[in-house]
């Protein structure tokens, strides 16, 4: 079997750990890869702006011209493209000749946040689109019959998000993402009820500096990723999983990482997580105003909480939202020949 994988294939890149699962999962006889941050990496910082902000100018040609490219003539029984907002149906074209099967994925809000015409132009190329946004169906069936479009949940690594303290070990809240005002309100909250709070993200400076003196506050940086991110997370007892209101949201990779690093998931009900978990899997909130007062409950019921944590690690081990699992089953799916599960 042979496979081509496009997408940005650096170090703590989402896309590569996609792309070396499945070089895990088909062990196919040849992988060859196209690394679309090369040419991203190598272009003017104000090129990458124009192209991430408006999806043109030269870094756009020089990724298409990069890819074109890399991929010659070369014939392949599967072709993963990953986040393909910079391609164009040119490119995808010479893609689709050289695939047997053409397949895209994004975790990303492909219409509602990156709005890439190229994307959308090339959609209708593919044998299957894989998307994590339910709220963007509708978009997606647009271009492209539905049958060949697949929606799957969020994930989370088994390797990397793992337990990595005992509940005994475990402090405070954990937040991991960046500002806005609304979070800030919520964190500003937390505070002031003298809970322990530890955040990471970019934007939060100007907060931060606010509470300089306020003890309960720790503050490790723009981003802490990898083993990093999975040991913060495991040692609070709470981590918040908080939704974008950028776009409608539904669910997030937090939604099953801090279960899968044994903290108990602090999030909002809605019908998307309420299908994921049951009422002692996590905690939910109808309102943010509700959250320092569950924390401070759950400080106060230590028993309850480990429980809770306990069977929301349990729940999201069990239920198929791994990475792995996600992979096999777009596989499936997609009935790539040559690939038979374990």
């Amino acid at each position: 079997m042979k496979v081509l994988y496009v997408g940005l294939y650096g170090e703590g890149q989402t896309s590569k750990m996609r792309g070396e699962l499945l070089k895990q999962i088909l062990q196919p006889q040849v992988y060859d890869v196209i690394d679309t941050e090369i040419p991203q990496l190598n272009g003017h910082r104000f090129f990458r702006s124009i192209a991430f902000r408006y999806k043109t100018g030269p870094l756009i040609k020089q990724i298409n011209k990069y890819v074109v490219h890399q991929a010659g003539l070369n014939n392949y029984d599967l072709i993963w493209v990953d986040k393909a907002i910079y391609l164009t149906k040119t490119t995808t074209s010479l893609l689709r000749k050289n695939a047997a099967f053409l397949l895209h994925f994004t975790p990303d809000p492909a219409f509602q946040y990156h709005k890439s015409s190229l994307f959308r132009d090339s959609l209708p190329l593919y044998d299957m689109a894989v998307t994590t946004k339910s709220y963007e169906l509708k978009d997606y069936h647009d271009v492209l019959s539905e049958d060949k479009v697949v929606l799957v949940t969020q994930g989370f690594d088994k390797m990397l998000h793992r337990p990595c303290h005992q509940f005994s070990e475990k402090s405070g809240v954990v937040f991991v993402g960046h500002y806005t005002d609304d979070r800030r309100a919520i964190i500003q909250e937390l505070l002031n009820n003298n809970i322990e709070v530890k955040l990471a993200g970019i934007y939060w400076e100007k907060f931060v500096k606010l509470n300089r003196h306020n003890n309960n506050l720790k503050y490790f940086g723009k981003g802490v990723f990898s083993e990093e991110y999975a040991k913060l997370v495991s040692s609070s007892y709470f981590g918040l999983g908080l939704l974008s209101r950028i776009v409608p949201e539904l669910h997030t990779t937090r939604t099953f990482e801090i279960p899968a690093c044994g903290t108990a998931l602090v999030t909002e009900r809605n019908n998307e997580i309420t299908s994921f978990y049951k009422d002692d899997e996590v905690i939910f909130f109808k309102s943010a105003s509700e959250i320092p007062s569950l924390i401070a409950k759950y400080l106060n019921d230590k028993d309850t909480l480990r429980s809770i944590t306990e069977r929301g690690n349990t729940r999201v081990l069990s239920g198929g939202f791994d990475y792995r699992s996600i992979l096999e089953g777009i596989l499936n799916r997609a009935s790539v020949k040559a690939y038979h599960p374990a």
